[in-house]
């Protein structure tokens, strides 16, 4: 029998630990579900991050996993893929506020620099340093948690690189002239919704597809508005090139019920339903909600193109040569509602503005389809038409810059729809020959109000790309000319808007 010195079997016990730990570590850089089932959160040994990931997380990673292992030149990636062999290079992910967005991409992070077989670079981008340093902080911790399984990753200032294979990955915030001429084997696109302007966004997006086997992610919560991060957001998602994914509400076990609740009491409404529940909130509500517009859609209606001599119509027409939207609406009276018979919208662009001779064309064909049908023209883009026409055509002239006037098409417009006196057919209002949704609703839902005086008020959109309220304004002045002709009949109750009003207290 050989007899064995406690130092000799200490040696082989080291020895034997030491070849399992380079066997785990070759076995986390072959594929990412073995980096995540093996890396820790914090130095505790029991805070594996398989412990607490969710079927939610499991599944955004996992539509990624072929991607990033095509990437990193790893032969797992025909596995991977399965039987679809699809593999997509874009992700949009959605979550409420506390659900792992940041973690979750540290991780894919970590196991990219480390794993790669060559060398990749790959940018995070934010919307400021703050928001920035908390990426870079990310994955900073895993590498200082996880020393054996990030052994060749060194955490700069704005940076983690790996000495080895000199692949890198850099933080870099919404100063738009570093992004531009890069070339990233990686984007990621952290918290979308706060960038202040869309031009980081088109530098990133623009250099991820420079190379074929690029990915691009977009991490972030709900939004406000239909701008440029809607846009995106319904492109990713109706694009079968995409991962997209959204959460409906907080799905997270580590968010209590007592935190949502203290959030709830907290925060305005509109806010809560944003970062919380993760609902995308085409306004902050300060005309009318998304809701209240959706609540006056009739599914039962449709678009006319022919009246009926029952009926007394009223048509009104916004009119814009170069920067805004044309509109052209005709609406009707029936018992305490008014309808809308059909919206239409024409929009300039770059060298092609709307002719005057199109609102011409309009109203010689509605006054042929509509009996008895009365025109309301804006008195000062109009004027010629109005003089033109007015004695073929029943015209009333309309200052839509008037304060006196817009505060009354402003307070009519908002309780008809809050009182759901309007109706109006499924996508009234939609811009022709676009694919995201951009209609009567989504733009009354993102109106504000604007103070004229202590007592007055208009409606006006906010001057942000993508923003128009000539929907609304054409809508609100047909509907204006019918209510003025019925107000004694006591039909419409007027309550007063959700503004503050100068010199008073709320």
């Amino acid at each position: 029998m050989t007899n064995c010195s406690p130092s000799s079997t200490r040696r082989r016990l080291i020895s034997r630990w030491h070849a399992l730990n380079e066997l785990r570590r070759r076995q986390t850089e072959r594929h990412p579900a073995a980096f995540r089932h093996a890396i820790r959160l914090d130095d505790r040994t029991a805070a594996r991050f398989r412990l607490v990931r969710q079927p939610w997380q499991e599944s955004d990673f996992a539509a990624m996993d072929a991607a990033w292992l095509a990437l990193a030149g790893r032969d797992e990636v025909t596995r991977t893929l399965g039987a679809s062999g699809s593999l997509l290079r874009r992700a949009y992910i959605e979550r409420p506020r506390g659900h792992s967005k940041t973690t979750d991409t540290a991780v894919q992070l970590a196991w990219i620099l480390q794993a790669a077989t060559s060398k990749v670079t790959g940018v995070a981008a934010a919307a400021d340093q703050d928001q920035a340093a908390i990426i870079h902080r990310a994955v900073a911790d895993l590498v200082r948690h996880n020393p054996d399984l990030c052994r060749d990753l060194d955490v700069l200032k704005w940076s983690i690189r790996n000495r080895r294979t000199g692949s890198e990955l850099q933080v870099i915030t919404s100063d738009v002239s570093s992004s531009w001429g890069q070339l990233p084997d990686f984007v990621i696109c952290d918290e979308l919704c706060h960038w202040p302007s869309p031009d980081l966004w088109h530098s990133l997006c623009s250099s991820a597809a420079k190379k074929p086997q690029a990915l691009l992610i977009v991490l972030t919560n709900a939004g406000v508005g239909t701008g440029w991060q809607w846009e995106v957001r319904e492109a990713a998602r109706t694009s079968p090139d995409w991962h997209f994914s959204t959460l409906a509400g907080s799905q997270a076990p580590w968010i209590t019920a007592a935190t949502l609740a203290e959030q709830r009491r907290l925060l305005p409404p509109a806010v809560y339903a944003r970062l919380w529940d993760n609902v995308w909130q085409h306004s902050d509500g300060e005309f009318v909600t998304l809701a209240e517009a959706e609540a006056c859609r009739d599914e039962a209606l449709s678009i006319k193109d022919r009246g009926r001599p029952q009926f007394e119509y009223v048509a009104a027409v916004d009119y814009a040569e170069k920067h805004d939207r044309t509109v052209g609406v005709v609406v009707h009276r029936e018992g305490e509602r008014l309808i809308v018979d059909r919206m239409d919208v024409v929009a300039p662009s770059p060298g092609h503005p709307v002719l005057v001779q199109w609102v011409e064309d309009w109203l010689h064909e509605i006054a042929a389809n509509f009996p008895g049908v009365r025109f309301v023209l804006d008195e000062y883009q109009l004027l010629g038409v109005i003089q033109r026409l007015s004695g073929r055509l029943s015209i009333e002239p309309f200052d839509f810059a008037a304060g006196r006037g817009n505060h009354a098409l402003a307070m009519t417009l908002r309780n008809l729809i809050v009182h759901r006196h309007v109706r109006w057919y499924p996508g009234c209002g939609q811009l022709p020959d676009t694919a995201t949704r951009d209609d009567l609703e989504t733009e009354l839902a993102s109106l504000v109000l604007r103070n004229l005086s202590a007592t007055r008020v208009r409606i006006d959109h906010r001057r942000e790309a993508g923003r128009h309220d000539d929907r609304a304004f054409a809508l609100g002045a047909a509907c204006l000319e019918l209510v003025r002709d019925q107000r004694g009949e006591g039909w419409l109750t007027f309550t007063p808007p959700r503004v503050r009003m100068p010199g008073r207290r709320d």
